[in-house]
């Protein structure tokens, strides 16, 4: 079972309280750079795989340390008709496979690298590319066919910015503070791509300009990374999602110049470091930010919220959607520079925190290349948000 020690810790116990010793090996060495929220979800995939042994009375920590490939492949096979059996197939079977698999190939691996094992690392070795060939590619459940990246249409994008620049007609927040402090945020989304919880724990000194030694011209960048605070008063705690995640961005001046106003003129002087405030001088809680976009959503004319179910299933704007459209535009932007799909997605991976091994850039680049997508998105980003403002 899942439990968290004094230290605040994850790790898996069994009946007895006495830890999983594969699955803390596993945590010390894989286990730094993920977000607490992503470490605890993984922990439960391989909590079930351990589980699922234990009803046929196998001790998976046995096995691996014999690294008996024979009987692991066995309680693998197991496992995954256990998931595919499943009465109501998920997405989360398919998660609970792959994370399964790669921790048990993980520490095999680990294993066959000490010395102790020299003599085997070979035959051991050979029988990890087995599983690998029997076993990585299957899948719990049929794959969804004709998977769609939600980015939003151009005329939803034109008027959310319409409705939330601050002083709009349209604008549904009373407060000018407000109205700076969704704008700011908006921005952040949209044109940088950044995850809900990336923009929540950004710092106030987060963006900072820099000198270009070549040309001498200004640039500005922002920094996403952990926030070093104390302590954080909100319910539902924002994180970093994993060490990809922490980059630096280049930011246009536009964008830098929304989010020095916003500092300087509207967000006040809280007693916390988070950039992004609330009205009650609090770092701003992700339901907030959902309330917020609730509104903007509703905001929107009938035109564009009938646009916007038909691009994405739903009439309201998340700020995923944002972080979706953003990419999409980008890879579509590279190709257009003449970069291959392959240097797209590499920029794309550094750009939006995913893994080097990430498969995301993939949804993007076939999106970029749909000719509906073509047809709706025919503007280069780099225009940010004049020109986007301005499209016919």
């Amino acid at each position: 079972m899942l439990t968290t020690l004094p230290d605040k810790t994850l790790a898996l116990v069994d009946r007895q309280m006495l830890p999983r010793y594969w699955a803390t090996v596993w945590t010390i060495f894989h286990a730094g750079g993920l977000a607490p929220s992503t470490h605890k979800r993984k922990l439960s995939d391989i909590e079930a795989l351990y589980e699922h042994a234990e009803q046929t009375n196998v001790c998976l920590d046995d096995l691996i340390a014999r690294l008996d490939l024979d009987a692991i492949g066995h309680v693998l096979e197991a496992f995954f008709i256990s998931l595919k059996n499943l009465p109501v197939p998920s997405s989360q079977a398919l998660r609970r496979w792959n994370m399964a698999f790669h921790f048990v190939r993980d520490v095999c691996e680990r294993i066959a690298r000490s010395p102790h094992t020299a003599r085997r690392m070979v035959e051991v070795r050979e029988k990890i590319a087995t599983l690998d060939r029997l076993y990585m590619g299957l899948r719990p459940q049929r794959r969804r066919i004709a998977s769609k990246v939600r980015a939003l249409p151009k005329d939803v994008v034109r008027e959310l910015l319409d409705v939330a620049t601050p002083g709009s007609a349209s604008n549904p927040f009373e407060s000018v503070s407000t109205q700076w402090r969704m704008y700011c945020l908006l921005i952040l989304l949209l044109f940088q791509g950044l995850r809900r919880a990336e923009a929540l724990v950004l710092r106030v000194d987060s963006i900072e300009t820099q000198r270009d030694q070549e040309t001498g011209a200004s640039r500005w960048l922002l920094r996403i990374h952990l926030n070093e605070a104390t302590s954080d008063p909100r319910a539902q705690v924002p994180s970093i999602k994993t060490a990809d995640s922490v980059r630096v961005l280049p930011v246009t001046t536009t964008t830098a110049n929304v989010i020095q106003i916003y500092v300087e003129n509207f967000r006040g002087k809280p007693n916390h470091s988070y950039l992004m405030s609330s009205a009650r001088q609090q770092p701003l809680s992700i339901e907030g930010v959902n309330k917020a976009f609730r509104r903007l959503s509703e905001a929107l004319s009938k035109e564009a919220r009938h646009s916007l179910k038909i691009a994405t299933g739903t009439d309201f704007v998340t700020p995923h959607a944002l972080r979706h459209t953003c990419a999409v535009l980008r890879m579509k932007q590279m190709l257009g520079q003449g970069q291959s799909p392959e240097q797209a997605m590499s920029h794309l991976r550094s750009f939006f925190g995913w893994a080097k091994t990430s498969l995301m850039p993939m949804h993007y680049a076939k999106a970029a290349l749909d000719e509906r997508l073509n047809e709706t998105w025919n503007d280069a980003l780099d225009e940010r948000l004049e020109f986007l403002r301005g499209l016919p």
